[in-house]
């Protein structure tokens, strides 16, 4: 009990407040005027509230702040099934620390890029976050497997794209104009043009070694152009005469002399023959139609201003 100050046990709480006053320093009593004016100003209440709510969101901020970095468990499980694919086996303990310090130093390294924001004006970033945006729009709704009649109506549509290039088999007989130069090898060929006996469909001998083939079958105008160039001989493959010796006819080797035995024409096989083809193209167009949908509802939500252009912005 303080000196001088009745026994407060049975007092009210108002009789109980005003005997502490009283018992306070005289100079003290003024500041507790103050204060209890103070805490019943509704300014003081808004500035309580106030406090309070920077202090939550201060201690939320250092809890999800860009500088806190958590490691769970789920993601030293994932650093060390990555070492496991790429090794053969699970790492040790001390291996799976180093991992774990290496992963944390590079998410500091990254989080402080990203705060200075060097991700910005990046070409390798942009392209790099633009690749897994694209894969995350992409491919959400495959196609269905097309039913036949689906499959018939677009072979229909794209035939063209189906039809089977020219094909010919054909050998040759060559002349090289190393040997005395080009003229000098065009005239080899016509002399043995014109003494070849009827009936020879074959006869390297007759010219020089040729570096390369003689004889070739089934062969397509790109196939042929790749050996040849895109030549007068590649083209004689497939205009010259079937069943005859033609020529001379240049190619980048020299002068050839060319026996077509058979030609093929361009034709449109029967679906059956080509029907695997002509779904998996039927699935890339569908999912290629689903994905640019998908990229147009995305580009609805944003703005383009052309200010090259001279748009305003």
């Amino acid at each position: 009990m303080v000196e001088g100050v009745p026994s407060l046990s049975g007092a009210q709480p108002a009789a109980r407040r005003r005997a502490i006053r009283l018992a306070w320093p005289p100079w003290l009593r003024p500041v507790g005027r103050l204060a209890r004016r103070a805490l019943s100003e509704p300014l003081t209440h808004f500035l309580i509230a106030g406090f309070v709510i920077f202090a939550a969101g201060a201690i939320y901020q250092r809890q999800t702040s860009e500088y806190r970095i958590v490691v769970t468990p789920q993601h030293v499980a994932q650093i060390a099934s990555n070492y496991a694919l790429q090794f053969g086996k699970q790492p040790d303990p001390k291996t799976l620390e180093e991992l774990v310090q290496r992963d944390i130093d590079d998410e500091i390294l990254f989080r402080d890029g990203m705060a200075m924001k060097l991700d910005q004006d990046d070409e390798i970033v942009r392209h790099r976050v633009m690749e897994k945006t694209q894969f995350l729009i992409q491919d959400l709704n495959p196609p269905a497997e097309p039913t036949d009649a689906q499959l018939q109506a677009y072979y229909q549509t794209h035939a063209s794209a189906y039809i089977s290039p020219p094909q010919a088999s054909f050998t040759h007989i060559y002349f090289s104009a190393d040997s005395g130069g080009d003229a000098a090898a065009q005239g080899r060929a016509l002399a043995v043009l014109h003494a070849l006996p009827a009936g020879v469909t074959r006869a390297p001998d007759k010219g020089d070694t040729f570096p390369d083939l003689y004889d070739f079958s089934s062969y397509e105008p790109e196939q042929v152009e790749r050996l040849f160039g895109h030549t007068p001989f590649a083209q004689a493959v497939f205009t010259a005469p079937v069943g005859h010796w033609s020529g001379p006819f240049r190619s980048g080797y020299g002068w050839h002399l060319i026996y077509v035995a058979s030609r093929q024409t361009p034709a449109l096989p029967p679906l059956a023959s080509v029907r695997d083809r002509v779904r998996g193209d039927y699935l890339q167009d569908a999912s290629d139609a689903t994905n640019k949908a998908a990229f147009a509802a995305l580009a609805k939500h944003f703005t383009v201003v052309r200010a090259d252009l001279g748009q305003a912005s």
